[in-house]
């Protein structure tokens, strides 16, 4: 998982190319990540998990929705 080395490694497509990473942060059951390219921030996604402490598995769920949104934002300016 090249977004996030905290959370386990994952084949799940799409991949984030290498210069995207993600910073997670929690507030009480919000989990939000910080979706970067080259270190400037591209967009947040969030989850809340009000019956779940997993931060592992919340840090899953953002680097999925994460690869997700990269994979439609590198789709939507491929042709600029």
């Amino acid at each position: 998982m090249n977004l996030d080395k905290a959370s386990a490694a994952t084949t799940l497509e799409p991949l984030a190319p290498p210069e995207w990473s993600m910073d997670v942060m929690r507030e009480g059951q919000q989990f939000t990540a910080e979706v970067k390219k080259s270190a400037i921030v591209m967009c947040r996604v969030s989850v809340v998990r009000p019956d779940d402490d997993d931060e592992a598995a919340a840090r899953a769920a953002l680097a999925d929705k994460a690869r997700r949104w990269i994979d439609n934002y590198l789709r939507r300016t491929a042709g600029r």
